[in-house]
């Protein structure tokens, strides 16, 4: 009996070609420098909220850099071994 594999939908037209994860991450990217760049405006935030933002915004940053990686390296194998011969043993 053939297997049957589950159909994937193709990606909502709301995120625009971009998958959710990358949509949301991108929101909350966002939302972080700008909350970010409040702190460092306001004479008031003491040290240590400041730099749980910092860090909050530094993991975020590390998690976009690491899925557009990730996508890039996912994009170019795709197809990328087609040229590759294999060497038979003599």
């Amino acid at each position: 009996m053939p297997e049957k594999t589950t159909k994937i939908a193709p990606i909502d037209p709301i995120f625009h070609g971009e998958s959710n994860y990358e949509v949301g991450l991108e929101t909350l990217l966002a939302e972080t420098k700008e909350k970010v760049k409040k702190l460092q405006s306001d004479p008031n935030t003491s040290q240590e909220i400041m730099q749980e933002a910092a860090e909050q915004l530094q993991v975020l940053e590390g998690l976009w850099e690491n899925y557009h990686i990730g996508m890039n390296v996912f994009r170019n194998a795709k197809g990328g071994r087609d040229g590759i011969r294999e060497v038979k043993p003599e």
